[in-house]
């Protein structure tokens, strides 16, 4: 569904304030307008628990499979920042496309069913069990949207392509952070860039970790 004044109707201002991106749908280029997020609404979609910054212990640990856990809340908080991104087609508009064919409403009475079945368990075995089926349910229904289209989503609501986040490395967020540390300010005063808020937030973060990670070394180390 392209925007009114591309069918040839009338420029609105929510088609000023959200300009056309092109995004791959099954590696299909794809108009559609999308907000680039604010802080505040990265954040209530969960985006205190994901940092766009990659370090050497990141590295590492990538190196190791994540867990069913990891894999549903990262799906979480993609499918949680596309819902609020999308503007033109919306969410709920790619979602039934995307449904098409596939017993969507059936998977999903299944898992309101099997969480009600769980709230009534005790811990232990059976009830891990049915928690793990949940988690795979979930998973399923969340990355239903195709992962390219997804990944596009969120990478323009974040403003990673307008942002120098991905230049950030782990040494230069040690040294922002041992600067910090001398002028009792945050380590974002110290690394230069185009950044946003929640990325200014990700590197005082990331960088406080870094330094408790180094400082433990050195002390180990000696």
């Amino acid at each position: 569904m392209l925007p009114r004044y591309l069918q040839g109707g009338s420029m609105t201002i929510q088609d000023i304030q959200f300009p056309i991106i092109q995004i791959p749908f099954h590696g299909i280029p794809t108009q559609v307008q999308v907000r680039e997020l604010t802080q505040a609404q990265i954040m209530a979609c969960g985006g205190g628990n994901m940092s766009l910054i990659e370090t050497f212990h990141d590295k590492i640990r990538l190196k190791k499979k994540p867990t069913l856990k990891e894999v549903v809340a990262y799906a979480d908080i993609q499918n949680e920042i596309c819902k609020k991104a999308l503007f033109k087609p919306s969410y709920g508009e790619i979602f039934e496309i995307c449904k098409k064919g596939i017993d969507i409403e059936e998977k999903q009475a299944e898992l309101l069913e099997t969480e009600k079945l769980i709230a009534t368990l005790p811990a232990g075995p059976r009830r891990t069990a049915f928690e793990r089926e949940t988690d795979g349910m979930r998973v399923w229904i969340d990355l239903l949207l195709p992962e390219d289209f997804m990944a596009g989503v969120v990478t323009y609501a974040l403003g990673i392509t307008k942002s120098d986040i991905k230049e950030v490395t782990e040494n230069a967020l040690y040294s922002a952070a041992v600067l910090a540390k001398i002028g009792n300010d945050n380590p974002a005063d110290h690394l230069h860039g185009i950044f946003t808020d929640y990325m200014r937030d990700d590197i005082n973060l990331r960088a406080a970790i870094i330094l408790k990670e180094r400082e433990k070394e050195q002390k180990h180390g000696n």
